[in-house]
């Protein structure tokens, strides 16, 4: 995973716990939240494994029991006899092995996203007792992905109101208040970066925002907002080479 995705995806877990009230947003230390980020990842982390081995245990569960079910092993629990399984049973059991693989592989990426979100302080229980012991994970400042991450974080805060100004002129006519939250702060984020960061190519961070839809929400939201950056990716090229905006805003 590339620092800067890394980056984006911290973004969409700090952004709901922005206050709602501009005036506060000056005094709100991004650090903070940083480190609130980090400790929710590691709280994901271990849903992401449980889930997993839970997974892993119904296949081994499903396969044991088609196995011991057999007629010709019910009365022989002790020395199971091999019995044919259909196809439609095997892929079942696949299905599930996959789905924990996807789980294990979306989990190994969040230690590397801890390292690199900097310095935090996170709690981890004991595997043998109920002791719980806090561990201080700290990483250095200018790292690419904490300076992107606040950056990125910075340049919404002082284009908020910009931003959705910008969304509600999309052709589509989506409402940013009658989206869903996750939604909304995706399209939020590419707009921070499509409109107001020249350094990054607009095609980019619609690309990225895609990407996070698959990562944080579904295929629809995915639709939705790539059919809204769309609209916008004119508009936002017009900006970055006038510092205007032509586009009307839908009232």
């Amino acid at each position: 995973m590339t620092a800067r995705r890394m980056a984006r995806e911290l973004a969409v877990i700090i952004l709901p716990q922005l206050p709602k009230d501009p005036s506060r947003l000056e005094k709100f230390a991004i650090e903070d939240l940083v480190g609130r980020a980090v400790q929710m990842l590691v709280g994901h982390t271990r849903e992401l494994l449980d889930s997993a081995s839970a997974e892993l245990s119904a296949a081994t569960a499903a396969v044991v029991e088609v196995e011991s079910e057999h007629p010709d092993n019910t009365m022989k629990l002790e020395n199971l006899r091999p019995v044919p399984i259909t196809s439609a049973q095997l892929k079942d059991e696949i299905a599930r092995i996959d789905r924990a693989l996807s789980l294990l592989s979306e989990a190994i990426d969040m230690p590397e996203l801890v390292l690199h979100a900097g310095r935090t302080r996170i709690e981890v229980p004991c595997s043998k007792c109920k002791h719980v012991s806090s561990v201080l994970i700290e990483r250095n400042d200018r790292s690419e992905v904490r300076a992107f991450l606040i950056e990125l974080v910075e340049t919404f805060i002082a284009n908020r109101n910009q931003i959705d100004q910008f969304i509600k002129t999309a052709k589509s006519k989506w409402r940013v208040e009658r989206m869903v939250s996750i939604d909304r702060d995706i399209l939020r984020l590419a707009c921070a970066e499509a409109f107001f960061m020249p350094d990054i190519p607009i095609k980019v961070a619609i690309n990225e925002a895609v990407e996070l839809c698959h990562k944080f929400a579904d295929e629809r939201a995915a639709k939705l907002i790539n059919g809204i950056l769309g609209d916008l990716a004119a508009e936002a090229e017009y900006f970055r080479q006038t510092g205007e905006f032509r586009g009307e805003v839908v009232v």
